[in-house]
């Protein structure tokens, strides 16, 4: 669960350093690893089906 917390937090230094299309690319990849984690921890782990 620290991969999404380290690309949002690089993903906001990118955008504090004015590289705003890299800090959307790294808000896309956290978006999609909460996504990932959550549909196999939600499926395999408390067995809710989606």
């Amino acid at each position: 669960m620290f991969l999404p917390f380290l690309t949002a937090f690089i993903g906001l230094v990118l955008v504090w350093f004015e590289k705003r299309l890299a800090g959307l690319i790294l808000l896309a990849i956290t978006i999609g690893t909460l996504l990932v984690w959550f549909r196999f921890h939600a499926n395999s782990h408390l067995n809710i089906s989606l």
